[in-house]
């Protein structure tokens, strides 16, 4: 019985990690920042509106595009 219910959790974990990476690889197309509200970051990043494609910005960057102008 209790390996069953382990299968079950493992099973749970490999599912939602292989749908946490499939969101991640994701690309969003974007206008500005207001439009990447829907794109999901890991480790505290900040969605932020790069080339007119949503990508995922540590908070210690700050605002990504204005190193590249």
């Amino acid at each position: 019985m209790t390996k069953i219910v382990k299968f079950i959790y493992v099973m749970i974990i490999i599912l939602s990690l292989f749908q946490l990476s499939k969101n991640a690889k994701e690309e969003v197309n974007c206008l500005d920042d207001a439009d990447c509200l829907e794109v999901l970051c890991v480790f505290g990043s900040k969605a932020e509106c790069v080339v007119n494609i949503c990508i995922c910005v540590p908070p210690r960057f700050g605002k990504f595009d204005e190193h590249f102008r």
